[in-house]
C-alpha cells in the first residue's frame, strides 16, 4: 500500500515530469526553437491570470499526447518577456499562436486538452487526402480535385484553408475536375483556372452553405467570412424541432441564396433559444422576419416583416442593397403629449433632432442615475422659459431628452 508521503511524491513528479512537456521559452531561445521545429504552438501568459492557470493542467496533458507527433507546445511568460509580448502583440491572456515552418498563424482551436490536441493533429497531418471515396465531413465544405496531377496550387491552398474545409484528390486520366460541396447541398463545380488568387476566392464566396444555421459555434465563422448577412427567423415554440423548421423553409431561401451568391450568407437561426440575443442585436422578437446586415456585425440592419416568399424576400434585399430601405433601431413606441421637454426615441430621433432649420440641447439619461434626477426640474424650467419666450419646438431652438437612448444603440 502506498503511504500519504508515497502518494504525494508521486503527484509531485507527475506534475514535474508533465510541465518538462511544455517548453518554457524566452527571448533568448525563442527564434532558435522555431528554426529546430517545424511545429509550434505557443501560450503568451501571465502568472497571475486565472484563464492561464485553468488552461495549465489541459496545456501539460496536450503537450505530452503530442510529444510523438513532432509538435511542440510551448510558453512565454508575457510579464518577464515584455519584448515577444509587443513583437507578436500579445493584448490579453492567454494568447495561443501557432507557427508551422517559422511563420506565424491563427490558433483557433479550444482549451481543454482534447480540443487542443484535435486541432493539432488536424494542423499537422496531410492538407491533401488522396482517396478514391472521400469521407466528407458534416460540419465543413469539402472539396474533390479530380486530375492526374496533384496541383501544387491545390496543395497550397489547402495547406492555407485546413480549418475551413476538406481537401481531397482523386487520381484519374480524365479531364480536371474540382469541386466543392455542402453537407445536404448541390454540387458547385469551380471553372477558374488553377490559381491561388482564384482559387481562394473560390473557396471564400462558398465557404458558408447556401442556406446555413446561425448558432453559437457558426457565429464567429460569418464575422470572419465578412460577407453580408441574412437572418432568417421564423417563429418557435419551446417544442419545436429546429430541423423541421429549416426543412419547411428551406426550398424559399434556397431560392433567395442562389440570387445572392457571393455577396450574402443565408442563415437560420433557433428564435426560441437565441429569442434574447436576437432581440438584443437585432432589435427582432416578432417572427417570421428577415433581417439583413450588409455585412456580418453590422450595427444596421434592415428588417423585413412581410410576405414570406422568395420574390418578396429578394425584392427587399435588393431595395436595401439600392439604399431604398432605411435601417431598423430598436425603439420604445413613440410619445404622445405636448411636455415642455419633448422625449424622442430611436424611431424620432432624425427627424425632431437633425433638422437643419432648428437648433437642439439634447440630453441622454438614465432613469436611474442620481445627476440626471437633479438636474431633470432644472432642465424643465429652462424647457418653459423658451417655450415662453416662443423658442420652442415650433421655433428656432427646442429641449429633448433622449429616453435610455444608449439602451437602444440609436445611431444618427
Amino acid at each position: 500500500m502506498l503511504s500519504a508521503t508515497g502518494a504525494l511524491a508521486s503527484v509531485i513528479l507527475w506534475l514535474t515530469t508533465a510541465a518538462e512537456e511544455v517548453k518554457t521559452l524566452t527571448a533568448a531561445n525563442f527564434d532558435q526553437h522555431l528554426q529546430d521545429t517545424k511545429f509550434v504552438l505557443a501560450e503568451f501568459y501571465a502568472p497571475w491570470c486565472g484563464h492561464c492557470k485553468k488552461l495549465a493542467p489541459e496545456y501539460e496533458k496536450a503537450a505530452a499526447a503530442l510529444k510523438n507527433d513532432g509538435v511542440s507546445l510551448a510558453k512565454v511568460d508575457a510579464t518577464e518577456e515584455k519584448d515577444l509580448a509587443k513583437r507578436f502583440e500579445v493584448k490579453g491572456f492567454p494568447t495561443l499562436i501557432w507557427f508551422e515552418n517559422q511563420k506565424r498563424g491563427e490558433y483557433t482551436g479550444g482549451r481543454t486538452t482534447q480540443t487542443i490536441v484535435d486541432w493539432v493533429r488536424s494542423m499537422t497531418g496531410p492538407a491533401v487526402i488522396e482517396t478514391s471515396s472521400p469521407d466528407p465531413p458534416a460540419d465543413k465544405p469539402y472539396l474533390v480535385l479530380k486530375d492526374s496531377t496533384l496541383h501544387a496550387v491545390y496543395e497550397q491552398v489547402a495547406k492555407d484553408n485546413r480549418r475551413k474545409a476538406t481537401f481531397y484528390y482523386q487520381k484519374t486520366n480524365g479531364p480536371t475536375v474540382l469541386v466543392l460541396t455542402h453537407s445536404g447541398e448541390e454540387t458547385i463545380k469551380y471553372t477558374g483556372s488553377m490559381e491561388n488568387a482564384s482559387l481562394s476566392n473560390f473557396l471564400f464566396d462558398n465557404a458558408m452553405p447556401l442556406f446555413g444555421e446561425l448558432n453559437g459555434d457558426t457565429f464567429d465563422r460569418y464575422l470572419e467570412a465578412g460577407k453580408g448577412l441574412v437572418w432568417a427567423l421564423f417563429p418557435m415554440k419551446a417544442d419545436s424541432n429546429m430541423a423541421d423548421i429549416q426543412k419547411a423553409n428551406r426550398p424559399m431561401m434556397l431560392e433567395v441564396a442562389k440570387k445572392l451568391r457571393g455577396k450574402y450568407f443565408v442563415t437560420y437561426t433557433d428564435t426560441e433559444k437565441f429569442k434574447d440575443a436576437v432581440d438584443s442585436m437585432l432589435g427582432v422578437s416578432q417572427f417570421p422576419a428577415i433581417a439583413v446586415q450588409k455585412k456580418s456585425g453590422d450595427k444596421k440592419k434592415y428588417v423585413y416583416t412581410g410576405e414570406m416568399t422568395a420574390d418578396k424576400i429578394h425584392g427587399f434585399i435588393s431595395d436595401v442593397d439600392a439604399g431604398k430601405v432605411a435601417p431598423s433601431f430598436k425603439s420604445q413606441p413613440e410619445p404622445t403629449g405636448t411636455e415642455d421637454v419633448k422625449v424622442v426615441v430611436a424611431n424620432t430621433l432624425k427627424k425632431e433632432v437633425f433638422q437643419k432649420d432648428r437648433d437642439v440641447l439634447l440630453e441622454v439619461y438614465a432613469p436611474w442615475c442620481g445627476h440626471c434626477k437633479k438636474l431633470e426640474p432644472e432642465y424643465t424650467k429652462l424647457a418653459k422659459k423658451i417655450r415662453k419666450e416662443e423658442l420652442g419646438p415650433t421655433g428656432a431652438q427646442c429641449l429633448i431628452q433622449v429616453l435610455q437612448l444608449m439602451q437602444w444603440g440609436v445611431q444618427s
